[in-house]
């Protein structure tokens, strides 16, 4: 790895630990690149369509068997959490070949969820890597 990548990866990484150790940072961010180490990961080529999605998304955040699988299930579980310690985030990679309809939707319950957790002091953040600039209507932010 050239000196100049490594350096992006060190401070990606820097801004990334910041962000995971600050609720009030809680958030959706965009990654120009994957970072190896952060967990859980999904992969957006996997996630074609809702049921797909919802389901990964249980299976990366260990929810509970009672998950019904639809969008207020998923709410529901987000908000509660109780099963799980510490900060919640993941990192979706590809996630630009996820359905844009299907993202918007994950994003937009994934930032009520960020700003209540926030609220309580929880830790709580969603990375994108490889969605371009300008695909929602709200900004998602460029870490690094």
């Amino acid at each position: 790895m050239a000196r100049d990548e490594m350096d992006q990866s060190s401070e990606m990484a820097r801004i990334v630990a910041e962000v995971l150790d600050r609720p009030d940072l809680n958030g959706i961010y965009r990654l120009s690149r994957t970072l190896p180490g952060l967990r859980p990961v999904l992969d957006g080529r996997e996630l074609q369509d809702k049921s797909a999605l919802l389901a990964g998304i249980a299976r990366a955040l260990a929810f509970p068997e009672y998950f019904g699988g639809n969008w207020d299930a998923l709410e529901e579980c987000l908000r509660d959490m109780s099963w799980r310690s510490g900060q919640i985030s993941l990192l979706i990679e590809h996630a630009d070949a996820i359905p844009a309809d299907l993202l918007a939707t994950f994003v937009d319950i994934a930032a009520q969820m960020a700003e209540q957790w926030a609220c309580e002091g929880r830790v709580c953040s969603l990375f994108l890597c490889g969605l371009d600039e300008g695909r929602f209507s709200t900004e998602i932010p460029l870490l690094a």
